[in-house]
């Protein structure tokens, strides 16, 4: 299980760093007040954004090779690490100043992953019916559907951020339920194949709208908490994951400051005014 944890935290590095190069990249481009799909083009032709998807595609592939022994809860709970990453590479590189709570904060996230890292228990998910799969894929119709109808009504990151984060999260589950499957056949068949394209794209237009809106922080915090805590029940309800005997307060404390940290930066965080011409 050591390896799957040292591929999450490599996963988290190269979406922290993806979160601020594409923050650079929606700068170049205006924004929209409808959820555009064009957007994606247009951004994709943008050399920091296009960077930040190869990035993006090299975490999801080191997630989804983690998701096949580590519970969905602690590999999600990880990417929390991002949002501290972020924090640290955008005080770097875009010259923003980190408060005191910020520091405490990171400090917080840091210490909810060491405590996840001690409970998770190592297994591989648990068999799931296909009525899971296509209910998946029905969840993520309706979440595209509904933000793309409610996008000119999103005036800041927060929420568009949040929507990303369930789309990501939704792409994770979906992950996490083809571990067992290593038939390439299986995949092409598999609702959960389709799901998992189709959420992750939706996550990215979205994350790139809430990146146009307000600050790379508050757009990360809101993502990740999205993609936390909605991956974090449905892998405790439907695919067995599950903690170590004994160490259920630790796993609860460690998520809780996690979460907590994040919410907290995403809080405190000063926002940048996005492009608009």
């Amino acid at each position: 299980m050591a390896f799957g944890f040292l591929l999450a935290i490599l996963a988290a590095l190269c979406s922290a760093t993806a979160a601020i190069v594409q923050s650079i990249g929606t700068r170049r481009v205006a924004a929209t007040a409808h959820l555009d799909p064009r957007l994606l083009w247009r951004l994709a032709r943008t050399g920091p954004y296009a960077a930040g998807l190869a990035l993006d595609g090299a975490s999801s592939g080191l997630t989804f090779t983690a998701l096949r022994s580590v519970p969905l809860f602690a590999v999600q709970a990880l990417g929390a690490a991002n949002l501290s990453l972020v924090a640290l590479i955008a005080m770097l590189v875009l010259r923003l100043r980190l408060t005191a709570r910020d520091w405490v904060a990171i400090g917080g996230v840091v210490s909810g992953l060491v405590l996840l890292a001690i409970s998770a228990s190592s297994s591989p998910p648990a068999e799931a019916t296909a009525s899971v799969g296509w209910a998946l894929l029905g969840t993520v119709l309706v979440l595209a559907v509904g933000a793309y109808l409610g996008s000119p009504q999103m005036r800041g990151p927060a929420l568009p951020g949040l929507l990303a984060g369930l789309s990501f999260g939704a792409a994770a589950v979906g992950a996490r339920l083809l571990g067992r499957v290593t038939s390439p056949s299986a995949l092409l068949v598999s609702p959960v194949s389709y799901t998992m394209v189709l959420a992750g794209l939706t996550g990215l237009l979205l994350y790139a709208t809430a990146l146009q809106r307000g600050s790379v922080t508050v757009a990360s915090a809101s993502t990740i908490l999205g993609q936390t805590m909605a991956p974090a029940v449905a892998g405790w309800l439907l695919l067995g994951d599950r903690v170590r005997p004994g160490t259920e307060p630790v796993a609860v404390l460690g998520f809780i400051l996690a979460v907590a940290g994040a919410v907290t930066l995403a809080r405190h965080a000063q926002p940048h005014h996005s492009r608009t011409d």
